[in-house]
């Protein structure tokens, strides 16, 4: 069953959205450089598309997690695979190409004033005047070097670089024109590790070749102002899949045509959302952000629709795709309900592919089998939860429920914070246990997750001199302030245990007003949307919206709290686009903003519910179907109207405070009538 990427998502956005006129040219609003430069979000500016399994991307020194750092100015080439914005050392960095001349063959100085990155493409020109270019589609590359007049230059292809860890490799040339082997490195934070093959094709037969220590050096034949393309692709499978992949998605396409399929691409898919303004800066913010929240998992499947499993083995996907490399322990609390939202058919497919992981032996870091690169896997039971209610899963969840019993009653519960996590994987498993009819199933697991409250009590509930210590109590990168929060389908529990709806307001007034919120991690980042839960929403609106926009007072690192905090905008359109030591995470702050901007923020991942927000834009459109769309419209007189004094959807008046799901996929218009002052009654629940 042979299946080309372009027209599967082709097909989906066809499928599943909405027939009015896309805005002109999304894609200039992307700035792939956004959040690159030191440690301010670790993302990189790779050539791919969509959840693309090749990322295409230059290496710099110093690099950061992803490889890439704006601040660098040495070009050391381009890598085929990386994980945007996650943590420790990164993931991927491998099969390194790098344009050289005789003289330059480890490294060579950017000219950083002709450096160029946009969706679906990469540009630098180096000081020794070669130009190196990249474009890709979901699994291959194409790479173009234009060299000066330079008898003595190729490519050096690398087989060993590595952002976690080298383990071995192998390869072999063959035709002439052609490279081909298999990689495998350790996973991120050194955990695990993964295999893949790949295959190289050069334009033309190299003049010699030189090889010594896992570097390969290809010369070209001597040529005046010569372009040379070389072409690359992947698979999880082997060597004659990666070939074949090549083969069938790009061929002999130019890097003209692939660099123009894959614009087409990632304008076709940014169009699902057209938000209006005159603020081409905001519109850059979310743009910029919705594509970082668009590279992870990726697309793994060969288009023949075989793929490698994490347990070694090779399946063949029902729908001819199949996705891998989660990061979940983030991206469950914002990028997987963002997708659920904008790409239902897209993440339907997901979905089904985190199914399949419990039937390979799902595990929650990466195993020593994994076929691509792997973040973490864990909070699953509530994602698939959440795509059963909202009609997101095929497969049948109670072929599972042993798989995910046995993973429930093995969770670490060493820590506080581990407890909360555990807990709510629980809660989730009993939810799923109901919806199937396993009643006495649901009520151990409901119980389960309740014990949680015997040690809210003891760490959470009276906050003492600890209380605003990182790492303390062996709590995970955060403090028992910012942990405590993290029961969201008993927070009416938590309500009473802090004395009541007023104290525990003013508990959350404590929190803000003395800065203890923790913006660059994520731990506490539905926090500021809880006065929602209290009936307080304008409290959350105008926290939300001082956080998307305006300069906040930030105290805390990964790590540790500052002696002295940043104070500054947290979503800049520069390189240092977060601020110091806030990760993307694999997206999940990328779709904080996009949520939070457009006026939908999930209220508890496994109900089906979302709270609304003012967008910060005049208008949000959703594309649902062909004659569909949701819509989102504020009515206002001025900018310092912020609060919403009444909401009406499809004309009928709205007096609570959030959508459920399917209101928002039958679609019809929002209107959020907003004013200068809080509302003395829209949405007090």
């Amino acid at each position: 069953m042979n299946r080309n990427y372009f027209i599967l998502l082709i097909i989906f956005i066809f499928t599943s959205c909405n027939s009015f006129q896309p805005a002109t040219n999304l894609n200039k609003y992307v700035d792939p450089f956004i959040c690159t430069a030191g440690d301010h979000g670790q993302t990189d500016p790779s050539a791919n598309v969509p959840f693309g399994m090749i990322k295409a991307g230059p290496d710099t020194d110093p690099g950061n997690h992803g490889g890439y750092n704006f601040d660098a100015s040495r070009f050391l080439g381009f890598s085929q695979n990386r994980a945007s914005g996650v943590g420790c050392s990164g993931t991927g960095g491998n099969l390194r190409i790098f344009p050289f001349t005789e003289n330059e063959k480890n490294g060579a100085e950017m000219d950083k004033s002709k450096e160029i990155a946009s969706p679906g493409y990469y540009s630098v020109a180096l000081k020794n005047g070669i130009v190196a270019e990249a474009t890709a589609l979901r699994t291959s590359a194409v790479y173009r070097f234009s060299f000066p007049s330079e008898k003595n230059a190729g490519i050096r292809v690398n087989f060993r670089t590595s952002y976690s860890g080298f383990i071995d490799e192998n390869h072999i040339f063959f035709n002439e024109r052609f490279l081909k082997g298999w990689i495998q490195c350790k996973g991120n934070c050194g955990l695990g590790s993964y295999k893949f093959y790949y295959v190289l094709e050069l334009e033309q037969a190299p003049e010699r070749m030189e090889e010594s220590d896992g570097l390969l050096d290809i010369y070209f034949k001597g040529q005046e102002k010569g372009a040379y393309l070389v072409k690359v692709g992947l698979s999880s499978v082997g060597t004659a899949e990666a070939e074949d992949n090549l083969n069938q998605e790009i061929g002999n396409k130019g890097f003209n045509e692939v660099k123009t399929e894959a614009e087409k691409l990632w304008e076709s898919y940014l169009d699902k959302i057209l938000v209006k303004s005159d603020n081409d800066t905001l519109k850059t913010l979310f743009y910029t952000h919705l594509y970082h929240a668009s590279q992870t998992p990726y697309s793994i499947a060969d288009l023949s629709g075989f793929y490698g499993g994490s347990d070694g083995k090779v399946y063949q996907s029902k729908s001819g795709n199949y996705y891998s490399g989660w990061s979940l322990w983030d991206t469950f609390r914002t990028k997987m309900p963002l997708l659920s939202v904008l790409y239902p058919g897209l993440y339907k497919e997901m979905m089904n592919s985190m199914y399949q992981l419990y039937l390979q032996g799902k595990s929650d870091n990466p195993t020593n089998t994994e076929s691509f690169i792997l973040i973490r896997n864990e909070h699953t039971i509530p994602v698939l939860l959440d795509a059963y209610r909202k009609n997101l899963l095929d497969e049948p969840l109670d072929a599972i429920l042993p798989l995910m019993q046995q993973e429930a009653e093995n969770l670490s519960m060493d820590s506080p914070d581990k407890v909360l996590e555990a807990c709510y994987d629980w809660w989730a498993l009993s939810e799923i246990a109901a919806e199937t009819g396993h009643d006495d199933l649901q009520q151990e697991f409901l119980q389960k997750a309740m014990s949680y409250r015997t040690v809210w009590e003891e760490k959470f509930k009276i906050m003492g001199e600890t209380a605003d210590v990182m790492h303390g109590d062996g709590l995970y990168e955060g403090t028992l302030w910012q942990y405590r929060w993290f029961v969201p389908y008993d927070f009416k529990w938590i309500e009473n245990e802090m004395g009541g709806r007023e104290e525990t307001i003013a508990q959350l007034d404590y929190f803000f007003g003395n800065n203890l919120f923790n913006v660059g991690n994520q731990p506490d980042i539905h926090v500021p949307f809880l006065y929602y839960e209290l009936g307080e929403p304008s409290k959350s609106q105008k926290l939300v919206r001082d956080i998307l926009l305006n300069p906040t007072v930030n105290p805390y690192g990964t790590h540790k709290k500052w002696d002295e905090p940043y104070i500054g905008k947290v979503f800049k359109d520069d390189p240092a686009g977060y601020i110091p030591e806030m990760d993307d995470d694999a997206g999940t702050m990328s779709a904080w903003f996009v949520l939070s901007s457009m006026g939908l923020y999930p209220r508890n991942i496994g109900e089906t519910s979302f709270w609304i927000l003012p967008p910060v834009f005049d208008e949000v459109s959703i594309q649902l179907s062909e004659n569909k769309s949701f819509r989102i419209v504020n009515i206002k007189n001025s900018d310092d109207e912020i609060y919403i004094q009444k909401a009406v959807l499809n004309g009928k008046a709205l007096n609570r405070s959030y959508l459920d799901y399917t209101e928002i996929r039958n679609g019809g218009t929002l209107e959020l009538t907003l004013g200068k002052n809080p509302s003395t009654d829209w949405g007090k629940m």
